[in-house]
């Protein structure tokens, strides 16, 4: 196996890669904070991607974060965008293991002859919108029903797709904020968001429709949502403690235990190797180049070499 990605040590006592829950004292509004540190760099530095394309997957991945810490049980969520634009997949994907951090990875494919066309900073639609749709899927093992939720990727941002989503699918008041850009200091990517939600009162699958005084105190709560700067959502200087204490301060805010979360990724050789023996000969030799067969993983690009003698025999 070669080309591991490099893996960057967070600094002693940084409060980077977790995800925070919170509540705001005296309306019935919840919510997440993420912020992903070297999580977001490992991620995008194994790929190299343009900074436009690395932005939106940095966002996706701190939007698979907030949504992913809100499993209950051990499983994985996944966030698949689709078009038919300069970016034709993205996924990330956000797994839940026992005693043990989250586990998060991510990709994009890139139609190159598309990108071209919109020159240095192409926009969110150009990417990712024409014809697009973001898939969010949530496995928790076979003993579960397998949760699948589509929305159409229009809007100008990643959050404008988010509110949609639990806007048509949830039908849950939702307010949500992204961000990733690479540090100004050390030039390292950094991704960020909050999300809060009014739990409505209503049956699940129907419209929540909110009284006067929910409707009063959400206004207030999705106003100072929309208050926070892009740039306080990746402050390093900034834990997420202290942006929460900073909107909500005046109605308090109660946190609870962070989610902690590592860039980690789900292939392994025997994996891979079962695989390759699902293949017929014929596929098998197609696959073959120099002697052997190289499989890189498109998420973590780790590559693993076979002999193709062993599926051979």
């Amino acid at each position: 196996m070669t080309n591991a990605p490099i893996v960057i040590k967070d600094p002693l006592g940084s409060r980077d890669n977790e995800v925070r829950p919170y509540q705001i004292e005296g309306m019935n509004v919840k919510g997440r904070a993420v912020r992903l540190g070297t999580v977001a760099e490992q991620v995008l530095h194994s790929h190299n991607y343009p900074d436009p394309v690395a932005a939106i997957l940095g966002e996706m991945l701190a939007l698979a974060a907030l949504l992913g810490s809100i499993i209950k049980f051990e499983g994985v969520l996944t966030l698949q965008a689709k078009s038919k634009g300069a970016v034709p997949l993205m996924v990330a994907d956000y797994e839940l293991r026992p005693d043990k951090p989250a586990r998060m990875r991510g990709y994009a494919r890139i139609d190159e002859t598309i990108l071209a066309q919109y020159g240095k900073n192409p926009s969110f639609k150009a990417l990712m919108c024409k014809q697009g749709f973001l898939v969010i899927t949530i496995d928790q093992g076979a003993d579960m029903e397998r949760y699948q939720g589509i929305v159409e990727m229009d809007g100008d941002s990643l959050s404008d797709v988010a509110r949609s989503y639990f806007k048509n699918s949830e039908q849950l008041p939702s307010e949500i904020r992204l961000n990733a850009a690479r540090d100004a200091v050390s030039g390292f990517w950094r991704a960020g968001g909050i999300m809060a939600q009014h739990l409505a009162r209503g049956e699940e699958g129907q419209s929540r429709n909110l009284d006067d005084e929910s409707a009063e105190s959400w206004n207030r709560a999705s106003t100072l949502m929309g208050s926070v700067k892009t740039g306080e959502l990746l402050d390093p200087a900034l834990t997420l403690d202290e942006l929460l204490y900073r909107l909500f301060q005046e109605d308090g805010v109660r946190v609870y235990d962070a989610a902690h979360v590592e860039m980690g990724c789900r292939c392994n050789c025997e994996r891979i190797r079962a695989v390759i023996a699902g293949f017929p000969k014929d596929d098998i030799e197609h696959m073959t180049e120099d002697g052997s067969i190289n499989v890189t993983c498109e998420f973590c690009s780790n590559t693993y070499k076979f002999d193709p003698a062993d599926f051979l025999k």
